[in-house]
C-alpha cells in the first residue's frame, strides 16, 4: 500500500492498520469539523501549528501545539478548529499498551517527542520493520508512554438546555451576560442553575466560564492577535484584568506563555 493510496482508502475503510503506528498528517483550514467518530484503534491527535477543539462526550478539549490528546480505542470524538491546524494523528493497533488509560488523556508535547512525530510523518506508509524506521518508531512509542499527563479540560453539561447555554456562551466569548441572567433565560433561580451545572459539570457557572476563557485565551494566543485584541475579544475592558487572570491561572503572563510555545 502507498501513501497516497492509503489516503485515497480513508481510514473509516481501513480494516487494519498498515504498520504498527501508522501517522496521517494534513492541513485543517479555518473552520474545518470532522463529525463525531470513533477508531477500531488508539489515536493520538496532534498540531504542529494552531489549536484543535475535541468534543467527547460531556468534556472539551482545547489542545495548543504544547500539547496532544490521547484517545483511546471506541472513544467517540470531533475534532474543530477555528484558525485553521496543522494536523499529525498518530494511529496505534489496538493492542498497545503503553498508556493504560482508558479514557482520553492530554499529553504535554516534549521538543523530542515534536521532533519524533516530524520524522515519522515523513515514512512511508508501510516503512521497513527493520532498521532506522522501526528504531525511530519504537523510541517514539517509549517516549509517548513517559509524557506527562495534563487535567485541564472544559467539562460540557449533558441537558439539552445547559448544551445550548454553554454553545451560546462558547460562541459570544465577549458575553457579559451576568450569571442571573442566564439563569433568567433558563427561567430557572439561579441557585437551581447552579445547583444542575454543578451535577453536570462538576463546577458552579462562573467557574466555568473562567475555564472557558481560559481555554478560549490559549486558542488565540496561538493566532497573530495582539494581546489587546484577545482581551477585548474574551469580553475583558482592557489587557490588565485579563493579563491578571492569565497569570493567576498559569503562572505567567499571556506574553511570556506565547514566548514559550
Amino acid at each position: 500500500m502507498t501513501k497516497d493510496t492509503a489516503h485515497e482508502l480513508g481510514l473509516l475503510a481501513m480494516q487494519s492498520l498498515p504498520r504498527e503506528l501508522y501517522v496521517r498528517q494534513e492541513t485543517m483550514p479555518a473552520g474545518h469539523f470532522f463529525p463525531p467518530h470513533r477508531h477500531d484503534w488508539h489515536q493520538l491527535l496532534y498540531a504542529v501549528s494552531g489549536v484543535l477543539v475535541v468534543d467527547l462526550i460531556g468534556e472539551r478539549y482545547f489542545i495548543p501545539p504544547e500539547q496532544a490528546i490521547w484517545l483511546p480505542r471506541g472513544c467517540q470524538h470531533s475534532v474543530y478548529t477555528e484558525y485553521g491546524a496543522e494536523l499529525k494523528s498518530l494511529y496505534l493497533e489496538a493492542d498497545y499498551q503503553g498508556l493504560t488509560s482508558e479514557k482520553a488523556t492530554v499529553l504535554q508535547v516534549t521538543p523530542l517527542f515534536r521532533e519524533l512525530i516530524l520524522t515519522a510523518a515523513a515514512f512511508a506508509v508501510e516503512y521497513p520493520i527493520q532498521g532506522y524506521e522501526n528504531d525511530l518508531i519504537q523510541l517514539l512509542l517509549q517516549t509517548l508512554e513517559r509524557l506527562e499527563r495534563n487535567d485541564r479540560y472544559l467539562p460540557w453539561p449533558v441537558s439539552a438546555d445547559l448544551i445550548s447555554l454553554c454553545n451560546g456562551l462558547y460562541e459570544q466569548s465577549d458575553s457579559s451576560a451576568t450569571s442571573e441572567q442566564l439563569a433568567a433565560e433558563l427561567a430557572v433561580s439561579l441557585r437551581t442553575l447552579d445547583r444542575r451545572f454543578r451535577r453536570e459539570t462538576g463546577m458552579s457557572v462562573k467557574q466555568w466560564r473562567l475555564q472557558l476563557r481560559l481555554m478560549q485565551a490559549i486558542e488565540l494566543l496561538n493566532t497573530g492577535q495582539s494581546i489587546t485584541a484577545i482581551a477585548l475579544e474574551l469580553g475583558y475592558s482592557s489587557p490588565s484584568p485579563f493579563i491578571y487572570m492569565f497569570r493567576e491561572q498559569f503562572g505567567v503572563s499571556p506574553a511570556q506563555y506565547r514566548k514559550q510555545k
